[in-house]
């Protein structure tokens, strides 16, 4: 167990193991341990393995230490097959579990405000939730980082009423700008859109930034 000071508050990071049906996964639960209880909380996805993407990824450790930062506990875990979680990764079909299981986890975890947890995922992560929507009826708010605009095509992200946030860098080629406000325009509302200037797909550089954004939406959308 870690614990470092910030400005905001006295962060306790702690490695956790949790089950996705049979599949060990791996994450770390970050805990604003000077704040008093039960706390928000945020479950964070990463981008997609083949990529280098895992639970380490800059933009994933940036929202989730700018959520413990303004007193959100912060869940990021790698997907099945990557690193040292079990199993084999599936490309999305299996990892929606995946996503599930953490919610499940954050829910039991003592300290945690059971009513307030809010889903967020980058890239490979966010498309993920996406297609997987209609299981995570636990969060309360979603934030999708340089989500692929394919995966809005196949979600019921249209007909959703919880409060959601996009965020896209400005020079994404993956999960460009224009196309992305496109697709937003049949989203049911409330929807913020955040584009990111200078940015590309990965946000490198630019990873502050967009967890700032995203942090404060989990905490203006979990406020009691």
């Amino acid at each position: 167990m870690a614990e470092s000071r910030t400005p905001a508050a006295v962060i306790r990071q702690t490695a956790i193991e949790f089950k996705s049906g049979k599949t060990a996964l791996e994450g770390v639960l970050s805990i604003p341990a000077d704040l008093p209880q039960p706390y928000p909380a945020l479950v964070m996805c990463h981008p997609h393995p083949t990529l280098g993407g895992d639970m380490d990824d800059p933009v994933v450790t940036a929202v989730c230490h700018a959520a413990a930062d303004l007193g959100i506990a912060a869940l990021r875990f790698n997907f099945r097959g990557v690193e040292n979680s079990q199993g084999e990764f599936t490309n999305g079909d299996r990892e929606s579990d995946d996503v599930k299981a953490a919610l499940d986890i954050m829910r039991r975890w003592p300290g945690i405000d059971r009513n307030r947890i809010a889903l967020a995922g980058c890239s490979f992560g966010a498309g993920v939730i996406l297609r997987g929507l209609r299981r995570y009826r636990l969060a309360k708010s979603l934030i999708l980082i340089a989500p692929p605009v394919s995966a809005l095509e196949d979600s019921p992200i249209n007909r959703d009423k919880r409060p959601k946030l996009f965020i896209v860098g400005q020079r994404d080629r993956v999960a460009q700008s224009l196309d992305l406000q496109r697709a937003l325009d049949h989203v049911r509302p409330p929807v913020q859109f955040q584009e990111i200037p200078h940015a590309d797909h990965s946000l490198r550089g630019h990873e502050r930034a967009a967890a700032d954004i995203a942090a404060h939406f989990v905490a203006q959308t979990l406020a009691r």
